[in-house]
C-alpha cells in the first residue's frame, strides 16, 4: 500500500491568502455583531422598541420597552404597515392597489413608495413579517459584497481589498441611518451599477445594455427615483472621464455613450409597470416644493466631520443632536482608517507585472489583453476626481452647486441624499488601498524609481502627497471647528471621542508605513490585520446605536385600546389620532381607517385638514391633530363629515369637555411606599376626566409607576368608573380621562387616587382637609362626546359623526374653496345635504330617503347596497380628489362628482340600487405593456444572439 500525502492548496499558501482571510472575517464580524440576533430569529431589525414612546404601547411595553434609537419612525409608521398590509392581502389573492386606511385612503401596490417591489424586498413576501426588516438588510450587504467585488475586481484590486470596501459602505453612515427605508434599498445597488457604467465605458459590448439595464432597474424599483438621479449623475461623470481615458477615440467614446445611455432607457422600459403610476401619481398628488432647495450651500462641513468622528453633531441616536438637519440626513461615517487607505490607494503603487503575450496569440487573445489593460489605465485617478467632485457638491457647495441644483432631481431634493455616492465612491476607494497595500510595491523600490523618473513624474508625485497632506491638515482643521459647536454638556464626551478617532488614524498611518516599509511576510500580514481591525471595530461600535434589536415580541403588538377600536369599529367609521396617541401607520397594519396619516395626500385633503387644525402638516406627508384642540376637535363639524366616530389620545392629553375650574391648592399631601392613596372632596354628576397636581418637579421611577383612579360613590361605596395607567412619572397637572359620562346629575361620588411603585414621595396637591384639588371636564349635551376607553389610552366616541357612506336627499354648492371649508365646518348643515363644487345634472328629491348598506368588497372598492324613495346622492367620505376611481350603478358607468370637497357622489333615482366605486392604478396597464415588450424584446434579443454564436462556433468546429 502507498500513502497519499495531501498539500495546502495552491491559495492557502499564497502570501495574501492570511490577509485575504482577515478582510472577510472583519466583514463577517460586522454582520455578526450588529444582525446577529435578528438573522438566528431572536430579535427584530425594525426598531420597535420605539413603540414604547407612542400611546398605547408604553402602557403595554412599560420599561421594558425604549430604543437607543429615536430618528427612525418613519419606517414603523409607513414603510412596514404599508408593506406587511399588501404582503397579507396578496396571501389571501388581493392586489391592494389602494389602502383604504390612512388620512382617507391613498395608493399603494400600483407605485414604488415603500420599496416594496425591490429584488432585495423579497423577504417581506416570504418570511415571517418580524424577521423580514434583519433579512432586507442582509441582503443589502450581500448585494454591495457582490457588487464591490465585481468593480473592484475590473480595476485588478487583490481579493483583500473586496470585502474592506463591502465593509465600509454597508457601515457608512447612509446605509446605516436610512436603514429599513427605500433608500437603502436603492443605494445597495451602487456598486452593481457602477459596475455596469464601467463595463460599458471600457468593454463597447452590446451586451452591456442589460448590464446598466439591470442596475437600473433595480435601483428603480426601490422606491426612491431621487437616489437613481444621483446616481445616474455622478455616474455620469464617472463614465465620461472612463471613456476617453480608456479609448482616447470621439467614435469610441460616442459608441460607449450609446451603450450607457442605451441601458439606461432598457432600465427604465423595464420598470414602466411602476414608473408610469408613479409619474402620473407624483403630477397630481406629491408636492415636491418641500423638498426644493436653491443656492450654494451644501450638507456643511460639520456632517462632513461625521465621516471620521460619528458623534460630532449629536450624541449617537439617542434624540440629543445639534445639527440644522435630523441626523439621517447628515450622518456620513465611513471611519478615519477609510481616509488613510484613500490615502493608501492614491500613494502605494502594486507590484507591476508585465504581461507578455506570445507570438502565435490569436486576434481574440490579443483583443482580450487590450481590454484588460483599459480595465485598469488611470482608473484610481478617475474615482479619486470624481469623490472629490462629489464632496464639493455634496458637502461644500458653492458656486458648483448652485449650477448643479438646476438639473432635474436635484432641484427637488435635498442634497444630503446624494451623500450615498459619495460614500460608495469612498469605499471602493479604500478598498483600492488595501488591496494595493496587500501587494505592495516596496518603499525603497518606490524612492528609487522616483529618483530615476523624470522631472514632470516627480512633480506628480510630489504633488499627490502635497495633496494627501493638504487633506490631512484640512481633516483636523474641519474636526476643531466642529468641536466649537458643541453643548458645552457633550464637549467632554467628544473631545474623548476626538481623540480616540486621533489615536485611530495615526495607528493605521503606522500599520500602512509598516506594511508599505518591510517585506516580512508575518509582520505585513499583521499590520494589515490591525488595518481590518480598524475599519471593522469603529464601524461595528458607531452602528449598533442606530441598528437597536428589539424584541420580536415588540413588533406591532397588540394593546387594548387598538384591540377596542378592531372591535367596535365599522366600515362606516374612522378615528382620528392626536399628538403622538397611536403610529400613525398603525391603521394600515391594524386594518381601521383613520382621519390621519403618513402618507402623500392630496391638496383638497390638506385643505380641510388644515381647516380642522392650522397648524398641522409639520412635513407635507405627516398629519396628526393639536392635543390641545380636543374641545374643538370634538365639536368640528368637518370631523362629523369624514365619519370620525372615535378620537385617540394620550392617557394625559387635555380633556373633551366643559371645563369646571379647581379650588385653590393650599398644600400638599405626599403619597409614599406607605401610603398610596387620596380622595378628593365631595363632588356630583356625569364627566369625562378630571385633572390633579402632581409633583412641583417630576417624580421618576426606573420601573415607571401605576396610578389608578376610581370615582366612587358616597352613599354606596360603588366604583362608577375607574382607569389605571403605567406612568414613568408624575409632575405638575395630571389629566385623567374616566368613563363617567352616563353618572346621573344627582349622584355624589369622590375621587379615589392610588399610585404605587414610587421609591420617592409623590406630592399631590390637596386642600385645607387633606382632600385632593381637582378639576372636572364635564360632558356637553350638543357635543355628544363620551369617553369609551381609559388606560392605555383614551379613546372618545364622537355621538355626531355621519356614515362614511350615506344618503344625501338635497345639495348646496360651493365653487370656492373658502366657501366649501365654510360650509362644511358650519354644524347646522344639515346631515342630508352634500356639499358639491359645481351644480349638478340632477336635482335630487327633496323628502326622499334611503337605507345604504355596505356590501363586503376588498379594500379597492366599495360597494353599497341602497333602497331609495326617490332620487338622491350616495356620498362616499373618502380621499378620492385623484385619478384611478370610477363609479357604476347597477354595473353600468356613471358620473363621480366632487362631494364634501375631499369625496364623491354618485347620483342614485329611486329603488333599489348597487353602487360600487373601483379603483385602478392610473397608467399602470400601460406600463405593464411597456415592461413586457421591453422584456420580450430583450429575452428575444439574447436568444437570437446565443443561438447565432451557438451555430457559428458549430461551423467553425
Amino acid at each position: 500500500m502507498s500513502t497519499v500525502t495531501s498539500r495546502p492548496s495552491t491559495w492557502i499558501r499564497r502570501p495574501s491568502a492570511w490577509i485575504e482571510i482577515i478582510a472577510w472575517a472583519a466583514l463577517a464580524a460586522f454582520v455578526v455583531a450588529t444582525l446577529g440576533p435578528a438573522l438566528t430569529g431572536h430579535a427584530t431589525f425594525l426598531n420597535t422598541g420605539l413603540l414604547s414612546r407612542y400611546t398605547p404601547w408604553a402602557q403595554t411595553l412599560g420599561a421594558d420597552g425604549g430604543s437607543t434609537n429615536v430618528y427612525t419612525s418613519d419606517p414603523l409608521d409607513s414603510n412596514a404597515p404599508q408593506t406587511s398590509m399588501l404582503v397579507r392581502l396578496a396571501h389571501a389573492g388581493v392586489f391592494a392597489a389602494w389602502d383604504p386606511y390612512v388620512a382617507g385612503g391613498t395608493v399603494l401596490g400600483g407605485v414604488p413608495d415603500s420599496g416594496q417591489w425591490s429584488p432585495l424586498s423579497l423577504p417581506w413576501w416570504i418570511l415571517p413579517l418580524s424577521y423580514a426588516p434583519g433579512a432586507v438588510k442582509f441582503l443589502e450587504i450581500v448585494v454591495i459584497t457582490i457588487g464591490m467585488s465585481l468593480l473592484l475586481r475590473r480595476w485588478g484590486v487583490p481579493r483583500a481589498g473586496w470585502p474592506i470596501a463591502a465593509l465600509l459602505y454597508s457601515a457608512s453612515g447612509f446605509m446605516v441611518a436610512w436603514s429599513n427605508w427605500p433608500q437603502t434599498r436603492v443605494a445597495a445597488f451602487l456598486p452593481l451599477l457602477f459596475w455596469a457604467i464601467d463595463r460599458a465605458a471600457v468593454e463597447l459590448r452590446k451586451r452591456d445594455l442589460l448590464s446598466v439595464g439591470g442596475a437600473v432597474s433595480a435601483m428603480l424599483l426601490g422606491g426612491f427615483p431621487a437616489i437613481v438621479g444621483y446616481a445616474l449623475f455622478f455616474g455620469g461623470v464617472f463614465f465620461l472621464a472612463r471613456t476617453i481615458v480608456a479609448h482616447r477615440s470621439l467614435l469610441r467614446v460616442l459608441a460607449s455613450a450609446g451603450i450607457a445611455v442605451g441601458g439606461i432607457v432598457v432600465g427604465v422600459l423595464l420598470t414602466a409597470w411602476q414608473l408610469v403610476p408613479f409619474a402620473l401619481n407624483a403630477a397630481s398628488v406629491v408636492d415636491f416644493s418641500g423638498r426644493a432647495q436653491r443656492g450654494p450651500n451644501g450638507l456643511g462641513q460639520v456632517p462632513l466631520v461625521t465621516s471620521w468622528v460619528p458623534d460630532i453633531s449629536f450624541a449617537q441616536a439617542s434624540g440629543a443632536a445639534w445639527g440644522t438637519r435630523n441626523p439621517v440626513e447628515e450622518y456620513s461615517f465611513l471611519g478615519v482608517a477609510a481616509l488613510v487607505l484613500v490615502a493608501a490607494a492614491l500613494l502605494v503603487r502594486p507590484v507591476l507585472r508585465p504581461v507578455t503575450l506570445p507570438d502565435d496569440a490569436t486576434d481574440a487573445e490579443r483583443d482580450a489583453a487590450t481590454r484588460r489593460a483599459r480595465r485598469t489605465v488611470g482608473t484610481v485617478w478617475v474615482v479619486a476626481g470624481v469623490l472629490a467632485f462629489s464632496v464639493v457638491v455634496v458637502y461644500l457647495g458653492g458656486p458648483l452647486l448652485t449650477l448643479v441644483r438646476e438639473l432635474p432631481v436635484f432641484n427637488s431634493n435635498p442634497i444630503g441624499r446624494a451623500r450615498c455616492v459619495v460614500l460608495f465612491l469612498a469605499a471602493a476607494t479604500a478598498g483600492v488601498g488595501f488591496g494595493r497595500l496587500t501587494d505592495a510595491e516596496h518603499l525603497r523600490g518606490e524612492l528609487a524609481r522616483f529618483r530615476t523618473a523624470s522631472p514632470r513624474a516627480r512633480v506628480g508625485r510630489v504633488a499627490v502627497v502635497l495633496v494627501v497632506l493638504l487633506v490631512a491638515v484640512g481633516v483636523a482643521l474641519l474636526t476643531f471647528r466642529a468641536l466649537e459647536l458643541v453643548p458645552e454638556q457633550y464637549v467632554h464626551a467628544t473631545k474623548l471621542e476626538v481623540l480616540v478617532v486621533g489615536v485611530l488614524g495615526v495607528a493605521a498611518v503606522v500599520a500602512v508605513l509598516v506594511v508599505w516599509a518591510t517585506r516580512n511576510r508575518v509582520v505585513r500580514t499583521v499590520a494589515l490585520g490591525a488595518v481590518a481591525a480598524m475599519v471593522a471595530v469603529p464601524a461595528i461600535t458607531a452602528t449598533k446605536p442606530w441598528w437597536p434589536l428589539a424584541p420580536a415580541s415588540t413588533f406591532f403588538p397588540e394593546a387594548p385600546a387598538i384591540t377596542y377600536l378592531q372591535d367596535h369599529m365599522t366600515d362606516q367609521d374612522r378615528y382620528t389620532t392626536t399628538g403622538n396617541a397611536t403610529l400613525l401607520g398603525a391603521a394600515s397594519y391594524f386594518g381601521i381607517r383613520s382621519v390621519t396619516g403618513h402618507t402623500f395626500q392630496t391638496r383638497e385633503w390638506k385643505q380641510l385638514m388644515r381647516a380642522v387644525d392650522p397648524d398641522t402638516y409639520p412635513t407635507a406627508t405627516y398629519l396628526t391633530l393639536e392635543p390641545n384642540l380636543m374641545p374643538q376637535l370634538a365639536e368640528s363639524g368637518i370631523l362629523d363629515r369624514l365619519a370620525t366616530e372615535y378620537m385617540i389620545a394620550d392617557p394625559s392629553a387635555p380633556l373633551a369637555g366643559k371645563t369646571e375650574a379647581a379650588p385653590e391648592r393650599t398644600t400638599w399631601t405626599d403619597l409614599t411606599a406607605d401610603r398610596t392613596t387620596i380622595e378628593s372632596a365631595s363632588q356630583r354628576g356625569p364627566l369625562n376626566g378630571i385633572t390633579f397636581t402632581g409633583p412641583p418637579a417630576t417624580t421618576l421611577a426606573p420601573g415607571g409607576m401605576q396610578l389608578t383612579v376610581a370615582v366612587v360613590a358616597d352613599d354606596s361605596g360603588e366604583t362608577l368608573a375607574s382607569t389605571e395607567s403605567w406612568v414613568p412619572g408624575l409632575g405638575g397637572p395630571r389629566n385623567v380621562a374616566l368613563q363617567g359620562s352616563d353618572i346621573p346629575d344627582d349622584t355624589a361620588w369622590h375621587l379615589v387616587l392610588t399610585v404605587t411603585g414610587q421609591q420617592s414621595v409623590v406630592p399631590i396637591g390637596t386642600d385645607d382637609d387633606g382632600k385632593a384639588v381637582i378639576s372636572i371636564a364635564r360632558p356637553v349635551a350638543a357635543d355628544r362626546v363620551s369617553v369609551v376607553h381609559t388606560g392605555d389610552a383614551t379613546i372618545y366616541q364622537r355621538g355626531n359623526a355621519l356614515p362614511r357612506v350615506r344618503w344625501a336627499s338635497s345639495a348646496v354648492v360651493e365653487p370656492t374653496t373658502e366657501g366649501l371649508l365654510r360650509t362644511l365646518a358650519d354644524q347646522s348643515l344639515p346631515d342630508d345635504t352634500v356639499v358639491l363644487s359645481e351644480r349638478p345634472v340632477h336635482r335630487a328629491d327633496a323628502d326622499a330617503t334611503a337605507r345604504v348598506t355596505l356590501e363586503p368588497s376588498d379594500v379597492n372598492s366599495t360597494v353599497a347596497r341602497v333602497d331609495a324613495t326617490g332620487g338622491g346622492w350616495v356620498v362616499v367620505a373618502d380621499s378620492l380628489q385623484r385619478d384611478g376611481w370610477s363609479a357604476t350603478v347597477d354595473g353600468e358607468p356613471t358620473d363621480l362628482v366632487r362631494a364634501d370637497s375631499v369625496g364623491g357622489a354618485v347620483w342614485v333615482p329611486a329603488g333599489e340600487h348597487t353602487v360600487e366605486l373601483q379603483y385602478h392604478t392610473p397608467g399602470i396597464r400601460e406600463g405593464i405593456l411597456l415592461s413586457a415588450v421591453t422584456a420580450a424584446v430583450a429575452a428575444g434579443t439574447c436568444a437570437t444572439v446565443l443561438l447565432l454564436r451557438r451555430r457559428r462556433r458549430r461551423r467553425t468546429t
